[in-house]
């Protein structure tokens, strides 16, 4: 009995597997000698009895009936499930609904068209998940250019700020008037190569990177003018530590990047400080190594916070904060250190509020 089930099985899956030209055959042949059995008995019966006419149409009667039949048995055996697989499918896809698969246990025309319609799914999944990958590139590309504006535009805020209040006391002289004016346009400058940049790149991997021989005297004056322009916006007293090493000392490094990183850094450490920032900048010639901390006396991080501190869109340090921003400023920090091949790491001080450690590895050039 189990050769015969297993034999019956085989037969079965072969007659699943065949084209619909070929299995139509088979239904036909299958029901065909049933139509002409039953027509010899009929006419045999009629015969037998004398009933004139239903012996000579029997045989129409039975053949038609039979291909009836077998039409309504091929319907629900070969077209009826993948039918309703392929409607249930094509209804998914309308309604933007992916997340299903396409599968029907045939190699004949309907099982090779739900296998197309199972690679269109899994492409239009593809193109899908690319399209969001895109979008949410787009979206923290846009939010880092609007976060990157922030520092700059307070840098020209506190400069404004400083001449407009001791330009009408006379106390700054011409020399002085011209320097911070350089200073200005300097920034402004720098805004306007930044913009242009910002507009032929797709995401924040794709930020050029370019180092340059700088010496740290020039990185450290930088970085003093950014400082010096955010004391005058008030509020927050930013202190700052330099280099310990030589000043005169040549690395090679991208500064745009450097200070791209630390003005990112302030302007978080400005958003959640009470009264006072510092920073300190250090460089370890024997491990190749800038590395700038940030530290402010503010509320510092959860530990939960702590985890997600560098996750883009992450609402950092406390969610008290009433001023609006984007949540990707470390995020951002994190990328670039990556591309100078440093690190950032943040933290809590032990004398409170948060501290953020950012590192770049720099090479020293020459000492001149």
């Amino acid at each position: 009995m189990d050769w015969l089930d297993e034999k019956l099985d085989k037969l079965l899956y072969c007659v699943r597997n065949l084209s619909f030209r070929k299995a139509m055959l088979v239904y036909i042949l299958l029901l065909a000698p049933f139509a002409a059995v039953l027509t010899y008995v009929t006419q045999a019966f009629c015969r037998y009895q004398k009933i004139p006419f239903i012996g000579e149409w029997c045989g129409y009667i039975y053949a038609f009936t039979g291909f009836i039949i077998t039409i309504f048995v091929f319907y629900q055996k070969r077209l009826k499930k993948p039918l309703s697989i392929l409607n249930e499918s094509v209804d998914k896809i309308r309604q933007n609904n992916l997340n299903f698969h396409v599968s029907y246990d045939s190699r004949d025309e309907f099982g090779a068209l739900c296998d197309s319609v199972e690679a269109m799914r899994l492409e239009l999944e593809r193109n899908k998940e690319e399209l969001w990958r895109l979008i949410e590139r787009q979206k923290e590309l846009n939010a880092a250019f609007a976060h990157d504006l922030r520092t700059p535009l307070t840098v020209l805020r506190g400069y404004t700020d400083f001449l407009a209040r001791y330009i009408p006391e006379g106390k700054l002289s011409e020399d002085k008037l011209r320097d911070i004016l350089e200073l200005m346009a300097g920034h402004l400058k720098r805004l306007e190569d930044y913009s242009f940049t910002m507009k032929g790149i797709r995401s924040i991997e794709e930020v050029p990177f370019s180092c340059r021989q700088i010496t740290l005297a020039s990185l450290e004056g930088r970085i003093k003018e950014v400082i010096f322009a955010l004391n005058q916006t008030g509020g927050v007293r930013i202190l700052y530590r330099g280099f310990a090493a030589e000043l005169s000392a040549m690395i090679e490094a991208d500064d745009s990047i450097i200070m791209e990183v630390l003005e990112n850094l302030l302007s978080n450490a400005i958003r959640f400080a009470r009264s006072r920032i510092e920073v300190w900048m250090e460089y370890d010639s024997s491990e190749k190594e800038l590395i700038s901390v940030v530290r402010d006396d503010g509320p510092g991080f959860s530990e939960e916070q702590l985890a997600w501190a560098v996750k883009p869109y992450h609402k950092e340090y406390s969610a008290d904060i009433e001023e609006e921003h984007f949540g990707i400023g470390l995020h951002i920090c994190r990328e670039l250190c990556g591309k100078h091949g440093g690190t950032l790491d943040v933290a809590n001080s032990i004398q409170g509020g948060a501290a953020a450690t950012a590192s770049f590895c720099v090479r020293l050039a020459v000492n001149i």
